[in-house]
C-alpha cells in the first residue's frame, strides 16, 4: 500500500471516528463508501465493520451509565435476526441494485420522518424499535448503511442526545460483529492486507478520536447534534446510492 493511500485511509478513519463520538453514528456510513473506492468493495466493507465494532468497544466504559438497555435490545435483536438472510441475499445478488434499492428506501424514510416531525408527531415504543432494528440490519448488510434507519427512529422518537449516543455504541458493536461474521461465512469477505504500522496507527487514531470527539461534543448544543444526526442519515443514504450507481455503471 502506498504512503498517500495509507494517509488518506487514516485521515478518513479520524474524521469518521470523531463524528461518531459526537453524534453516536457515522463511522460506518462515512467510512465504508470511501474505503470501498480506496481499497476495494469487499475489503472496504470488512474494514468498516471491524472499525465499527472496535471504536464503540473502546468508548463503552465511558458511556456505560447512560445506555438504555431496553431500547438497545428491542433494536439489536431484530437487526441480528435478519442479517444472516441478508448476507446470503447479498452473496447471490448483484450489489449495485441492492445498494440503489436500499438507498432509495432510506431516503424516502428520512424525508417522511422530517415531514412528520414538522407536524409534531412522536413515534416510539417496541414496535418502532423492532422496525428500526430490521431496517438497520438489512441496511448494514445489503447497502453498508445501518445508521439511517436509526436516524429515522431518533428523529421520530425525539431521542435525547446523551442516551442516544450511549445506546448506539453497543448496538454498533453487535451489528458490526454480526455483519463481519456473516460476510465471512456467506460472502468470502476478508480484511485488507496492510502493513502492521497502518493497523497500529488506526487503533491509535480511534483512541485519540474518543477524547477529541468528547471535547467537540461538549461545545455543541443538543439541537446541533440532533441536526448532525439527520444530516449524517442523508449523507449515508446518498453515498450508498452513489456506490450503487457506480457499481451499475461500472
Amino acid at each position: 500500500m502506498s504512503i498517500p493511500l495509507a494517509l488518506s485511509l487514516l485521515a478518513l478513519v479520524l474524521i469518521a471516528a470523531v463524528i461518531q463520538r459526537v453524534a453516536g453514528l457515522g463511522l460506518g456510513m462515512l467510512f465504508a463508501p470511501y474505503a470501498t473506492v480506496l481499497i476495494g468493495a469487499h475489503e472496504g466493507i470488512m474494514l468498516a465493520n471491524f472499525l465499527g465494532a472496535l471504536m464503540p468497544a473502546l468508548v463503552l466504559p465511558r458511556i456505560w451509565a447512560d445506555i438504555e438497555w431496553r431500547t438497545l435490545w428491542w433494536i439489536a435483536l431484530p437487526a441480528v435476526a435478519v442479517m444472516p438472510g441478508a448476507a446470503w441475499l447479498s452473496s447471490v445478488s448483484p450489489p449495485g441494485p441492492l445498494y440503489v434499492v436500499v438507498a432509495l428506501l432510506v431516503l424516502a424514510s428520512l424525508l417522511i420522518s422530517v415531514a412528520l416531525v414538522r407536524v409534531d408527531t412522536t413515534v416510539d415504543g417496541p414496535a418502532a424499535q423492532v422496525v428500526t432494528g430490521i431496517g438497520s440490519g438489512l441496511g448494514t448488510v445489503l447497502g453498508g448503511v445501518g445508521g439511517p434507519a436509526v436516524t429515522v427512529y431518533a428523529v421520530l422518537s425525539r431521542w435525547r442526545v446523551t442516551p442516544m449516543v450511549a445506546t448506539l455504541q453497543p448496538l454498533w458493536i453487535i451489528i458490526s460483529s454480526v455483519s463481519f461474521t456473516a460476510k465471512l461465512a456467506w460472502d468470502d469477505g476478508q480484511l485488507p492486507a496492510m502493513p502492521w504500522w497502518i493497523w497500529a496507527a488506526m487503533v491509535a487514531i480511534v483512541i485519540a478520536s474518543i477524547f477529541l470527539g468528547e471535547a467537540v461534543q461538549k461545545r455543541l448544543r443538543e439541537i446541533t447534534v440532533q441536526r448532525l444526526v439527520m444530516v449524517l442519515g442523508f449523507v449515508g443514504a446518498l453515498l450508498a446510492l452513489g456506490s450503487g450507481i457506480r457499481l451499475l455503471v461500472g
